[in-house]
């Protein structure tokens, strides 16, 4: 089994410019872990390495700072991204870079992304897109309440897992229900996680002011640079509202300005509110895993912070 270093930490932490750093000194190609950077065409708001597709070894990758970036800028915006296809991506790119003598660098902060490769991850149904379009139609109509409560009847133990407003968790799990016959639960037990490498986790954090600061300097960032034209764009392509593209923090405040429901202020304060509270989920999430290794980045350099990621790296054994 094979050691794999994987940066992760919340939002705003700084974890990108890190591994371009590292990677640099190590020679190293990077995997994003990233729900929303998957995406095509929304690189502001996604907050994407602001990179581009270019030739490198023969060969066409996006390449941000001269290093591979994979898992980034290659989905188109109606289509769905999960854990399942990050899992597989994930470990065709991880072997695929070290059969090239390459160390693979995993980054990102979505925690269930990360998960797949720590723990490993059950083999399920695939999705059925008429199924969700229903169910998401009813939480339409209906309120995200309404799927949660017929998830807690269907499976009492699947929603003691799923947080309320994981419309998309919630939907997931009722839609294998309605196609197997089984709960989630059953199904996990029926067939256990597959687990294929060994993971390095080290953990970057700043305390809760720095980060407050950073989303809020950030917010203003990206809608003086592209938010709002990149989301003005799409939609006259006639990509819908309700595509999985906008699903990503903030795009949502981002339509009702456009729209001229709310006003720009409004939209900017529940971004910064929205990522924040994002951001608290994130902490909590990776709390909870004590395999982490933490730095405290406050004060710190990006050489410093670089040099202590060094130093946990070359303490465990690869």
């Amino acid at each position: 089994m094979s050691k794999i270093v994987a940066i992760v930490g919340p939002t705003a932490a700084g974890k990108t410019e890190v591994a371009i750093e590292l990677s640099k000194q190590l020679s190293l190609e990077i995997i994003s872990a990233d729900s929303r950077q998957v995406y095509k065409y929304l690189n502001i708001g996604t907050n994407k390495p602001l990179g581009k597709w270019s030739n490198y070894n023969g060969e066409i990758v996006y390449l941000y700072k001269g290093i591979p970036y994979h898992l980034v800028d290659f989905l188109e915006p109606d289509q769905q991204y999960d854990a399942g296809k990050f899992f597989n991506d994930s470990t065709w790119l991880i072997k695929k870079i070290s059969n090239k003598g390459v160390k693979p660098l995993i980054v990102g902060g979505t925690g269930l992304y990360i998960k797949t490769l720590t723990d490993g991850i059950s083999l399920l149904p695939a999705r059925d897109q008429k199924l969700r379009e229903h169910l998401m139609n009813l939480a339409s109509s209906y309120g995200k309440d309404y799927l949660f409560n017929m998830l807690k009847q269907l499976d009492p133990v699947r929603a003691s897992q799923v947080h309320p407003n994981n419309i998309h968790r919630i939907i997931r799990s009722i839609e294998i229900i309605l196609k197997t016959g089984k709960t989630f639960t059953e199904l996990i037990k029926q067939h256990p996680p597959i687990k294929n490498f060994d993971i390095l986790l080290i953990g970057l954090y700043l305390n809760k002011q720095q980060l407050v600061q950073r989303v809020h300097l950030r917010t203003k960032w990206m809608l003086q640079n592209g938010m709002l034209e990149e989301t003005q764009e799409l939609i006259s392509k006639g990509v819908s509202e309700k595509s999985p593209v906008f699903s990503s923090i903030g795009y949502n405040w981002v339509i009702k300005f456009l729209k001229n429901e709310i006003s720009f202020e409004t939209m900017e304060n529940m971004i910064i509110k929205d990522t924040l509270a994002y951001i608290k989920r994130q902490i909590t999430w990776f709390k909870k895993d004590n395999r982490i290794n933490w730095i405290n980045c406050d004060g710190l350099t990006l050489k410093q912070i670089t040099r202590n990621v060094l130093n946990i790296i070359n303490s465990n054994p690869q």
